[in-house]
This record gives structure tokens, C-alpha cells and sequence, in this order.
């Protein structure tokens, strides 16, 4: 059931005036880990940006939001030995963290499985585990959920 926000909501980029506020709002909050806090500024992520939700002219919340780099998937050449895996890894981390360097973007992830050579391998090599769980919302499919309402919406205009 969907409930119809109540009052008039107004959602907006953070401003400087905005700063104390949240500063002390996340402060003050136990759930939040300091080092999301830290991830969320700009020295540590430069692509930083703050959004807020207010209601009626009144800050609700505020959610610092920044890009990163998501690494997939690896392909191999099938017929690639492990040394040249190994090397090819090394060169595509080089390059790509000197083009996240270059944008802005502070942070690589990537979904593996502890066991896989690969996870092993970025362990190894400055990748950390995270304990916490990944959520992980799929905008293309909340996309594709609304696309058959807005395709129909000009039917219902005409008929009208």
C-alpha cells in the first residue's frame, strides 16, 4: 500500500546553511558508522553531493550520495596463463583507478565470493571486505514497473 505523503515535500541539493544541521544530526546518530561519515565527505569523495527531503519548509533528512566504480565481472582470455592473468589484473587496476582518480571517484567495488581466485586476488591487492550486507536497488527494473502506465497514459488522455 502506497500512502500519499502528507504536507507539501520539497526535495533539493543541500546548501551551505544546511551544514550544521547535518553535521550534527549524523553526529548524533549511533547507527551511523564514522566511517560512512567520512565517506560521505568531500575529502574523502570528492563527487560528494547532499541532498534533502524537507517538509513544509523543514529539513526531514539529508543523504550525502557519491559516485563510485562498480567492477562487474573479469573476463580472461580462456587461453591466458595465471601470470599473465595476474599482470593483466594489475595493468586494468592501474588504469582504471588513474580514470576514477581523474573523475572524482575515490572508490572501486566489486561483488565476488571469498573463495574465487579473483576475490583472492583483490585482497591481496587493496581490496577490503565489507561486513555489511549490500542492498541494492535496481532503478532499470522500478523503470520497466512504471513504463506500462506511462505507455498507456496517452491512450487514457485520448479517450478521454
Amino acid at each position: 500500500m502506497n500512502e500519499q505523503p502528507i504536507g507539501n515535500w520539497n526535495f533539493r541539493l543541500a546548501e551551505p546553511r544546511d551544514a550544521a544541521a547535518f553535521s550534527k544530526w549524523s553526529l548524533e546518530n549511533p547507527q551511523i558508522d564514522p566511517a560512512d561519515r567520512e565517506a560521505g565527505t568531500k575529502k574523502k569523495n570528492p563527487t560528494v553531493i547532499y541532498f534533502v527531503a524537507e517538509r513544509d519548509g523543514e529539513i526531514v533528512s539529508f543523504a550525502p550520495i557519491y559516485a563510485q566504480m562498480v567492477l562487474p565481472f573479469l573476463v580472461f582470455n580462456p587461453t591466458a596463463n595465471a601470470k599473465d592473468r595476474k599482470d593483466a589484473l594489475q595493468t586494468l587496476m592501474s588504469g582504471v583507478s588513474a580514470v576514477a582518480v581523474q573523475f572524482g571517484i575515490r572508490e572501486i567495488v566489486t561483488l565476488s565470493k571469498e573463495k574465487y581466485p579473483v576475490a583472492r586476488w583483490a585482497l591481496k591487492n587493496g581490496f577490503k571486505l565489507d561486513s555489511r550486507q549490500q542492498l541494492k536497488w535496481d532503478l532499470n527494473e522500478a523503470m520497466e514497473s512504471v513504463a506500462p502506465v506511462a505507455a498507456a497514459a496517452p491512450e487514457a488522455v485520448e479517450a478521454a
